[in-house]
């Protein structure tokens, strides 16, 4: 059986929050395999460092120790400028609030995206992708919260991503 293609490897990855004297831990020395084509789901409490382990390998924070690759990329030791070109072309996010541009319709909304990516895929595409085809020319506050949330899902997939981050 073939093995899956690695995407991206965290090595002994740490990330410590001074706070006064004392140090907070959010990660300690973690080592993961992250396969394209997998979905991968990070469960635990509140302050157990999820968001910490999305801000890392979504490229806008660096770890206290260890390494992030994504290929050749060490994310922990990437310049800004290589950072920038990773998380445009590398990463799509879907943030917890979908952060549309309320003066944008909804293809104007994915659309911010795809002018920025190397190799992205028809807005109308990614629309369609979310069933969402028939709301192209509609402002955000024409349609439901869960529409908006498709149309944000719409604008993180029209880049083509090589992941996927929530």
């Amino acid at each position: 059986m073939p093995q899956p293609d690695v995407l991206l490897t965290l090595e002994k990855v740490s990330k410590v929050y001074p706070m006064g004297e004392t140090e907070l831990y959010a990660l300690d020395n973690i080592d993961l395999n992250i396969y394209r084509a997998e979905l991968l789901v990070v469960l635990g409490p509140s302050g157990s460092g999820k968001t910490t382990l999305l801000n890392l390998l979504g490229g806008m924070d660096k770890p206290t120790a260890g390494k992030i690759l994504i290929g050749d990329l060490d994310l922990a030791t990437a310049s800004d400028r290589k950072l920038t070109l990773y998380r445009r072309n590398e990463i799509g996010f879907i943030f917890q609030f979908y952060n549309l541009l309320p003066t944008l319709t909804a293809i104007e909304n994915v659309e911010v995206s795809v002018e920025i990516a190397d190799e992205p895929m028809d807005p109308r595409k990614a629309l369609e992708l979310v069933a969402l085809q028939d709301f192209a020319d509609h402002f955000p506050s024409q349609i439901s919260g869960g529409e908006q949330q498709r149309v944000a899902i719409a604008r993180a997939l029209a880049s083509n991503p090589s992941m996927l981050l929530c």
